[in-house]
């Protein structure tokens, strides 16, 4: 492989890694090991719909499927992070809302976020801070692209 890609790719994987054991390690120790790093990204999710979330736009949400929401939910309920109940207004709608341990949670995730993103952006200068953003959204861009063309071409052959 050439050197410039070889080390591209050495980068992305062990930047990825990186930032998922920092989260890892922060949640443990948040959660007295209680909470996983998808079950926090649940309660990121319903913190962010405002109490008004039900299963279906978890799922929209973050991309998944309503299956794997309902369960994570049953999960996220028995550990006390969060209360669902049924839509007064249609009985076949289940409200999902975090607690105060899910509010606690969901606040420090997001705490954790910024000063993780402060640190960052600390130790770069000016232009790098720009380069970074530029880069990182070219690479999104690019990313959704191949998610959405990969996704349509599996549908067409299934």
């Amino acid at each position: 492989m050439d050197p410039y890609l070889a080390s591209l790719n050495e980068m992305f994987t062990t930047t990825y890694r990186s930032v998922l054991k920092v989260e890892e390690v922060m949640l443990r120790y948040l959660s007295n090991n209680s909470l996983t790093i998808s079950e926090m990204h649940m309660l990121e999710s319903i913190g962010k719909l405002g109490g008004d979330g039900t299963i279906t736009d978890i799922a929209q949400d973050l991309e998944i499927t309503p299956p794997s929401v309902t369960m994570a939910v049953k999960r996220l309920e028995k550990k006390g992070y969060i209360t669902k109940d049924r839509s007064s207004v249609d009985g076949r709608r289940v409200r999902v809302r975090l607690t105060e341990a899910g509010r606690r949670a969901e606040t420090a995730h997001r705490y954790f976020h910024r000063q993780m993103v402060r640190a960052v952006a600390g130790i770069l200068e000016p232009a790098e801070r720009e380069a970074l953003l530029s880069a990182l959204g070219r690479i999104n861009e690019f990313m959704r692209q191949k998610v959405e063309e990969y996704d349509g071409a599996r549908r067409e052959n299934a």
